[in-house]
């Protein structure tokens, strides 16, 4: 059995690795209507980037207005023909849609929906009130989750007559639990996937123009995370994915139209193996995140690790209003 499991895995491996550098992708045409959620910082920013550099037109939306017009300059700069900003609370469902009317109002249709934007709540769900509490946990899949149905939604018949392409952001945390401290994180993922994979399944049934692609992303190395977990013993080399490569996956991703983006491809491969074929990886996992010195299986000195990095992405308006600096607490 384990012959067969590994020479799937070499013959995966080889088949993307000649695919990236053998194939040639082609850049998006210049004035391509990208709506970007979730494009003030990280890898929705850097996309937007990438993707002025081929001259596309960009309406950037996220809940941070100062950001964004910092993002919407420097895409201006960098070659984009036209940008808009939208300030936009994705914890409104019914009025997340406006994004897509906006584009309209701007550009008059939409060829590109990269639904980017997510709440990381983190900390040890046990030991935070605040993450039991029900309008909490709703808020967090209205956020991750239900938004994205909403923005689908509007944007689907702009898409048909545009033959358009939706990615969606999603995780190796959909797919595999790499960390108990994110379980609300991780349990959004795992609800993106299941419809966007099931809509992906109808678009092609139904012959739709419209295609679907889910990115499946690793520990991207954005600035923020960074800051977060920069005295963490994380071997970022061999496991993470940088923020350059994750964008430029995303903005290749309408031309060369995937059903999956797995990045960064080894580590997400490798986590999944372990996952369906080791009956150890929950002992594992939490022996890999225990921090050093500490008693047991490591559970108190994770929660107050994971409270001083609360208050870390704090100081950075990182994830702001989804976390606690008092939280969580043993």
């Amino acid at each position: 059995m384990k012959k067969y499991v590994l020479s799937a895995v070499a013959v995966c491996l080889l088949s993307v690795l000649v695919y990236k550098n053998f194939s040639a992708i082609p850049d998006i045409p210049p004035g391509t209507v990208i709506l970007i959620c979730g494009a003030s910082s990280g890898i929705g920013e850097e996309l937007a980037y990438q993707a002025a550099e081929k001259g596309a037109n960009l309406v950037l939306a996220a809940r941070s207005e100062d950001k964004l017009l910092k993002v919407q300059e420097q895409a201006l700069k960098r070659g984009a023909r036209e940008v808009e900003i939208v300030r936009a609370d994705f914890s409104d469902v019914a009025g997340s849609g406006v994004v897509v009317e906006k584009t309209l109002e701007k550009f008059g249709k939409l060829d590109y929906l990269v639904l980017n934007h997510a709440g990381l709540p983190f900390g040890p769900f046990l030991a935070a009130e605040y993450m039991q509490e029900p309008a909490f946990i709703q808020k967090i899949m209205k956020v991750n989750f239900l938004s994205h149905i909403e923005i689908a939604l509007k944007a689907l018949p702009h898409l048909e007559e545009s033959l358009g392409h939706i990615y969606v952001t999603s995780s190796t945390f959909g797919e595999v639990p790499i960390n108990y401290a994110m379980s609300l994180y991780c349990s959004s993922k795992h609800a993106l996937n299941g419809f966007f994979y099931s809509l992906q399944q109808e678009l092609i049934a139904k012959q739709s123009p419209v295609s679907v692609t889910v990115g499946a992303l690793g520990l991207i190395w954005t600035p923020d995370i960074a800051s977060v977990f920069e005295n963490d013993p994380i071997p970022k080399d061999i496991i993470a994915g940088s923020i350059e490569g994750a964008a430029r996956g995303m903005l290749d991703s309408y031309t060369t139209r995937p059903k999956t983006l797995t990045y960064p491809v080894f580590a997400n491969v490798f986590m999944r193996m372990l996952w369906y074929f080791n009956p150890w990886f929950q002992e594992m996992t939490i022996a890999q995140n225990k921090p050093p010195g500490s008693h047991g299986n490591g559970y108190e000195a994770t929660v107050a690790g994971w409270k001083e990095k609360t208050e870390k992405a704090n100081k950075r308006r990182f994830m702001q209003g989804y976390q606690k600096s008092d939280q969580p607490s043993a």
